[in-house]
C-alpha cells in the first residue's frame, strides 16, 4: 500500500509538470495585474479635475442629468468587479494566450 501511494505521488508530480510545459508549449502563461486601484483613483481624479474647469452652465445641466452619479456608478461597478477577481489581494493572475487579442 505504501508504494501504491509513492507511486501515485510521483505519477502526480510528474503530471502536473507535463501539463505546465504544455501549456508553455502552447503559449499559455499567467499574466499578473498589479496596481489596479492605483490606476481608477487616478482616473477618477483626473475626471474631477477636468469637470472642475468646465462652465457652470455645462456643469448644471451635466448635474441635471445626472452624469456625476453615472461616472460615480461606473467606477464602484468596476472596482467591486476588481475586488472580486482579485479575492481581496493586490494582485489579480489571469491566463494568457498568444494570439489571443
Amino acid at each position: 500500500m505504501p508504494l501504491l501511494m509513492a507511486l501515485g505521488g510521483l505519477l502526480l508530480e510528474i503530471c502536473a509538470s507535463m501539463v505546465g510545459r504544455a501549456l508553455i508549449a502552447l503559449g499559455m502563461s499567467y499574466v499578473t495585474f498589479r496596481g489596479m486601484s492605483t490606476g481608477i483613483d487616478w482616473l477618477m481624479s483626473q475626471i474631477q479635475t477636468n469637470m472642475g474647469g468646465m462652465d457652470s452652465k455645462v456643469l448644471q445641466f451635466l448635474a441635471y442629468l445626472w452624469v456625476d452619479k453615472a461616472i460615480s456608478m461606473c467606477f464602484s461597478a468596476y472596482a467591486a468587479a476588481a475586488v472580486i477577481k482579485m479575492a481581496g489581494s493586490a494582485t489579480m493572475t489571469k491566463l494568457i494566450t498568444k494570439g489571443a487579442r
